[in-house]
């Protein structure tokens, strides 16, 4: 099998087989890591992979790049970009084996789902520019988890984001605002992928909460 083969797998079979609810992208990234690590199936995993900015060709924003995950096998690496939407969950945990006694927030109501779109196809071209620069990789994984819906619909045909839509189907290469002088136009620039990419949604239930994830292949 291939690197991109086992990789695609694993991160399926984590997504699929877990049973705690994750609070947050960090603990996504590192539930995710330690999974992988105990597969026994490739000689690192590494995260928070530091790429410097000056080594990247068509790299378009200004903050640093790190890689959420990167696993290699052999002279192979594969990187995995994250990306965890959360809405709003109060319920009672377990901790040190007894109930709380009051619910908690367990996860944010983080909203902006059109910038939480734009981070994914932004992890998307990242990918790609560094799959461009670096013969050592061959492909890479976009990872998408979230608990709310609305990542899952299409929205309006006149929406300032409807390009970064992330609903289940094949969507276009082009990545920009229908409004050029909308505010996330000026602090997120346009940008294109560089080819047609499809969205496939799964969807479990973690602890009487709803989750659904995507896995895009680069």
């Amino acid at each position: 099998m291939t690197l991109l083969n086992v990789a695609h797998t694993d991160v399926k079979q984590f997504l699929d087989t877990n049973k705690e609810l994750l609070f947050n992208e960090r603990d996504l990234q590192m539930h995710l890591a330690t999974f992988l690590r105990l597969t026994g199936h490739y000689d690192d995993v590494d995260v928070e992979y530091y790429v410097p900015l000056s080594e990247l060709k068509g790299y378009i924003w200004n903050n640093e790049l790190r890689m959420d995950v990167l696993v290699r096998k052999g002279k192979e690496f594969l990187p995995i970009e994250l990306k965890y939407k959360t809405k709003f969950v109060r319920k009672k945990l377990l901790r040190f084996g007894e109930s709380v006694a009051e619910e908690v927030e367990v996860m944010k109501n983080q909203g902006a789902q059109d910038l939480g779109k734009y981070d994914f196809w932004k992890d998307v071209r990242r990918i790609e520019i560094v799959r461009n620069r670096f013969g050592s990789i061959k492909n890479g994984l976009a990872v998408f988890v979230t608990n709310d819906p609305m990542y899952l619909q299409l929205g309006r045909e006149k929406s300032n984001h409807i390009k970064f839509s992330m609903d289940e189907g094949s969507h276009g290469k082009e990545k920009h605002w229908l409004d050029k002088d909308s505010y996330c136009c000026r602090t997120h620039p346009d940008f294109e992928v560089e080819k047609e990419y499809t969205i496939h949604w799964d969807s479990r239930e973690i602890e009487g909460v709803q989750c659904h994830y995507t896995i895009v292949v680069i």
